[in-house]
Parts: structure tokens; sequence; C-alpha cells
């Protein structure tokens, strides 16, 4: 009776284990698909730290950023972690304060080198080649070099603006990129804490993870002007649209938003070898609960 014991326990562990790898999992996972060129990229790759609690992003009625889609579709998937943090505070200063006509109050945003390590994330080091790239790939533009203080004249910090686009057209690859779309439509309201707290702190891969939840959801809005509050989204979804080919840092990526509190599984996903019960899952960002 002791062996059937025993083996009757391990069969019900290894039933529990595999339902648990299928929840919340796509069903049309491809172990195949994963890149060399992203499984070495540093800033790829999820910290093994827990992220401190995050209670939820303050319902869209105040406190955020009428962001460019551009950002999500463009910006995010195809930069480095130092150009997405720096394309990031420039969209926030620009675009978190607007004056009574919805205009930015300021166009130009002086930024130092203190702005950029303290507020907006980015090591020292990495800071020139990160502006580089941004301005390079049509994000920003440089107004005003930096000058160091002289003899008689006083240091003057760099200034910089979003990039906007000439042409009518909504470009979605990076080659073709030459500014932001200024055409009606094709924006999102992020949350201020996205922008605050999310980019400046986390890793790129969980930044992708969460924007995309965010453009997939808020993003979209229907003929009466509501937005999804959650959506289905598979995982190789989220690999196709964030470019995050690497399988494992995509999981821990999902892992760490889901434990931080930026997201949470709204349907888990089930897997079944009858292809018309299979389901994928649904995410949503977290919002505040009113008390």
């Amino acid at each position: 009776m002791t062996a059937i014991t025993h083996e009757l326990t391990l069969a019900n562990a290894v039933v529990a284990l595999r339902k648990a790898r299928h929840q919340c999992a796509d069903v049309t996972d491809n172990p195949r698909m994963n890149s060399r060129h992203d499984q070495h990229r540093p800033d790829q790759r999820p910290s093994t730290h827990q992220s401190a609690v995050f209670h939820g992003f303050e319902p869209l009625d105040a406190n955020y950023v009428y962001c460019p889609n551009q950002f999500f579709d463009v910006c995010l998937p195809n930069c480095s972690r130092g150009a997405v943090r720096i394309v990031a505070y420039i969209l926030r200063q620009t675009l978190g304060w607007l004056d009574s006509e919805g205009n930015p109050r300021q166009q130009e945003i002086r930024v130092t080198f203190q702005d950029l390590i303290n507020r907006a994330g980015v090591s020292r080091g990495a800071i020139t080649p990160a502006l580089k790239e941004a301005v390079a790939e049509g994000f920003i533009e440089q107004r005003q070099a930096a000058h160091p203080k002289s003899a008689g004249k006083p240091g003057q910090s760099a200034a910089y603006a979003l990039r906007w686009g000439p042409g009518r057209e909504y470009v979605r690859q990076v080659a073709a990129f030459s500014g932001f779309f200024t055409g009606e439509g094709h924006r999102t309201p992020v949350p201020n804490a996205f922008f605050d707290q999310i980019v400046p702190r986390e890793t790129l891969a969980v930044v992708k993870v969460v924007g995309t939840v965010l453009r997939h959801t808020v993003g979209y809005q229907n003929q009466f002007g509501g937005r999804r509050s959650s959506a289905p989204l598979s995982f190789s979804r989220i690999q196709q649209y964030s470019h995050l080919s690497d399988r494992s840092t995509l999981s821990d990526a999902i892992r760490i938003a889901r434990q931080a509190g930026y997201l949470e599984c709204t349907e888990a996903g089930l897997f079944s070898p009858d292809r018309s019960e299979q389901r994928t899952a649904s995410y949503g960002v977290r919002w505040l609960t009113k008390t």
C-alpha cells in the first residue's frame, strides 16, 4: 500500500505542475523561437530582485500623459534601455504639463547629467550613447548644445525636444520613423506612474511587458469612447509586439510585473489537445481601488 500511495502522490504532483505551467500561458508557444540576438542583451534580462509592491495605477480621470502610440509601437520594441528612458523622460516633461489651450508649457527640455541619472534612471556611462541613439532614430532632437562653465561665462545645459514627423502616414517601422505622428488619434492616456516609477527603475523587459499591456488595453478606444480594461494576449503575441524573443526573459518579465503589482492576469490561459477548448490568457494593468 505504501508504494501505491507514493505513486499516487507523484502522479498528483505531476498533474498539479502541468496545470500551473499552463495557467496564463499561450496555447501556441513555440520553443524554437529564441533569438541569439536577444539572448545576450544585458538590458533585456530581468533582474532577480523583487520590485517593491505597487498598489495600482491611478484612474484615467487625472494624472496621465496623452502619449503618442509610436512610443509603444516603435521606440519601446526597438531601442536600448537608455534611449527608451531618455525618450520617456522627455515625453513626460513635455506632455505632462499643458496650458489651458492643451499645448505643452515647455517644448524644449533642458537636461543635465544629474537629471538623466536621478530622474530618468540612466547610468552616467550610458547617457551619451543613449542620447545619440534617441536623436539618430528620430525620437528627439537637440535644440541647444551644452556649454561648460568658463571664465566669465556661466555653464549652459543642453536642450532637447520631441521630434514631430512631417508625414501624414502613421509609421510603425523604426527604419522609416522620422518623428512622432501629428495627425488625429494615435494617442494613449498613460498613467504618470508608468513614466515616473516603472520606466526609470525596471529592466527593459519588464517595461516592454507593461507597455505592451497598456498599449493593447487603454490604447484602444471603441466608437463610444470606452477603453479596454483587459485584453487577450498570448505569450507569442507579447513576444512579437515587444521584440522579446528570448522566452525565458519574457516569462521572467511577466512574473516580475505581476509580483510587483503592475499587471494582473484577468483570465487564465488554457492548454488542451482539443484546439476548440484552447484559450489565450488575458492581462490588464492593475488600477487603484477606490475606497
